[in-house]
């Protein structure tokens, strides 16, 4: 083989790096590049880090299924109509509108997802109380978080005009071109980059209560 050839595909290394846990990817990469520059193939070793990367996602989602509850709870809460109704009941009881502006705006555009986002909280407790890892921080880090990243989500859309188009009939609103599958995707994201960031230590909680219990 040349220099080029005996080396194992570097994105697949990346791959296998980033998906695998931390305390054995180093281990594995270092037996597939060893068995790579015995003989194999680059098919085969695409296929190894394939196997290796869908066991360790499969596992995290096992072991932090409460998270992707969360995630996907909190997607199908955006597009529930009647909280968009309790947001705009809210809006007409508090008189948030008499705020002076940015504020107003602020909480006429984010007081939907901040109202979607807290009401999902209750499924991310209820599994973070069965997995014996409930924080109330860790509710509250995971709300603000996710806010967060919701508005810079939406306010950083007015950097790329061209992925807006208006809507028939309705001049003062427009609608994203993006398609749906992928704002899904964008949203699934959202609320589970906020719960990962949110609920860091759920798994070392969960053993470390194991440990005191053993004792």
């Amino acid at each position: 083989m040349t220099g080029k050839e005996s080396s194992p595909p570097g994105l697949a290394l990346w791959l296998l790096r980033h998906t695998c846990p931390g305390e054995h990817k180093e281990a594995l990469a270092g037996d597939l590049v060893e068995r790579f520059r015995e003989g194999q193939t680059r098919s085969w070793f695409w296929k190894q880090v394939f196997i290796a990367s869908t066991v360790s996602v499969v596992g995290s989602i096992r072991r932090r299924w409460p998270l992707f509850c969360y995630a996907i709870a909190g997607t199908i809460a955006m597009g529930f109509e009647p909280l968009r109704q309790v947001s705009a009941s809210l809006h007409s009881l508090l008189h948030w509108s008499d705020l002076p502006w940015p504020w107003s705006q602020l909480i006429f555009e984010l007081s939907s997802p901040a109202i979607v986002a807290l009401t999902s909280l209750s499924i991310l407790a209820v599994g973070l109380e069965i997995t014996r890892s409930f924080r109330w921080a860790y509710l509250l880090r995971t709300w603000i978080i996710n806010l967060t990243l919701i508005a810079i989500g939406h306010y950083s859309i007015d950097m790329f005009p061209w992925l807006l188009r208006s809507v028939p009939g309705d001049p003062y609103h427009k609608a994203l071109i993006v398609p749906g599958a992928m704002q899904i995707s964008l949203l699934v994201s959202t609320f589970l980059v906020a719960a990962w960031l949110g609920c860091p230590m759920v798994e070392h909680v969960d053993k470390s209560e194991r440990r005191t219990a053993e004792r």
